[in-house]
């Protein structure tokens, strides 16, 4: 039997950070976290319980493995691929609909990136429910002759980097979006590789440094600029 527990991602990575670094990471269990409501996303239930902090706890940890998904077709995927990992995974959910981006025959991998789009413009690399506000973004920066590409960065830890490393080479400017702080979590991730093995500007699109607030999660989106508007804005100031 193969252990998965599920709750908010407040409580899933927060409340028991300590039992998942002491009992499940140390000794490397096989137990797969699920957290849901993650992000400002969960909307009305406020500060207290958007997570935006549980990517940069999780992957921090030795011997964790960390997804964030973006549609339906690929959550049900990435449950059924963490079953053949041995070890700790974490995988981050949250509570909005979000469209259907994949069909069933897309093929998937963990710690494999997904491009979509050939543009040189600047890339945009999102995770979770950002991905498909990022795909809406590169279709109406056609219209206006400007070209850029989506990565789908589902997973966090171990990250994609040779597909960062190619898309900083071939597009003029990286652009990371994600419904979580800017400190710590996927943003950090793509800055890290970069400092590294390529260095070039990264603009990270998050929460900056601060605390959620209650509201419908559709405004609060708009209102951090998490949404394809504010993705269109900051290429634009570009």
């Amino acid at each position: 039997m193969i252990p998965f527990v599920s709750t908010f991602a407040m409580f899933a990575a927060g409340r028991a950070y300590d039992q998942i670094r002491n009992s499940i990471c140390y000794p490397k269990l096989n137990v797969k976290i699920c957290a849901t409501h993650a992000g400002i996303s969960v909307g009305e239930d406020g500060a207290t319980h958007q997570m935006l902090e549980d990517l940069g706890l999780m992957r921090g940890l030795p011997n964790m493995t960390v997804l964030s998904t973006s549609d339906d077709v690929q959550t049900k995927w990435a449950i059924e691929e963490i079953l053949k990992i041995q070890g700790p995974v974490y995988v981050r959910l949250g509570r909005l609909k979000s469209p259907v981006i994949y069909d069933k025959n897309q093929k998937f991998e963990i710690g494999k990136g997904i491009q979509i789009g050939e543009g040189t413009d600047a890339t945009v690399i999102a995770t979770g429910l950002m991905v498909s506000e990022a795909i809406l973004a590169k279709e109406e920066l056609e219209k206006e002759g400007i070209n850029i590409r989506v990565v789908d960065m589902h997973t966090i830890k171990p990250i994609d980097e040779e597909l960062i490393i190619k898309c900083a080479k071939q597009t003029k400017r990286i652009i990371t979006i994600e419904d979580h702080s800017i400190i710590g979590g996927l943003g950090s991730a793509v800055c890290e590789v970069l400092c590294k093995s390529y260095p070039k500007n990264v603009t990270r699109l998050g929460m900056k440094d601060r605390f959620g607030k209650s509201g419908k999660a559709e405004k609060l989106l708009e209102y951090f600029g998490l949404t394809k508007d504010g993705i269109i804005k900051e290429i634009k100031n570009m």
